[in-house]
């Protein structure tokens, strides 16, 4: 059965703030106190900045920005098979909120892709990403 992904994000925002502690860093600062709803197939999680990255299970009561896709167009995304400008404009992506806290999500979007590629541990959460996908 493949891992919530909830739970890889969880443990991929701790081994970022282990392996990477600046990128870390940046990314907490790019987030800010936003907090960003994900709605993944069946799973619904929130991610909070402040002084650190919280990921929670369930809808947050308060958000600045939603985000709704699928497993596998988070891996079309993470393998090139779609660009993300591409995946929102064909619906495989919905994002909404202000334009402001939407430029700021994807700053932290960005600013976690950058850190995930140094971290040493990613690569075996990828695969855990990969599993239960055809």
């Amino acid at each position: 059965m493949a891992e919530n992904i909830s739970s890889l994000l969880r443990r991929s925002v701790e081994h970022l703030r282990e392996d990477v502690p600046g990128s870390y860093r940046l990314l907490v600062a790019e987030l800010g106190p936003m907090v960003v709803e994900l709605d993944v197939g069946d799973e619904v999680f929130s991610i909070r900045g402040g002084d650190h990255l919280q990921v929670s299970a369930g809808s947050a009561q308060t958000v600045s920005v939603r985000i709704t896709t699928s497993r596998t167009t988070i891996l079309d995304l993470i393998d090139a098979k779609v660009g993300l400008d591409d995946a929102v404009e064909a619906g495989m992506v919905t994002v909404r909120g202000s334009l402001d806290d939407i430029q700021r999500a994807h700053a932290s979007l960005r600013a976690y892709v950058h850190a995930a590629v140094r971290a040493a541990s990613v690569p075996a959460l990828l695969s855990d990403l990969r599993v239960g996908t055809p």
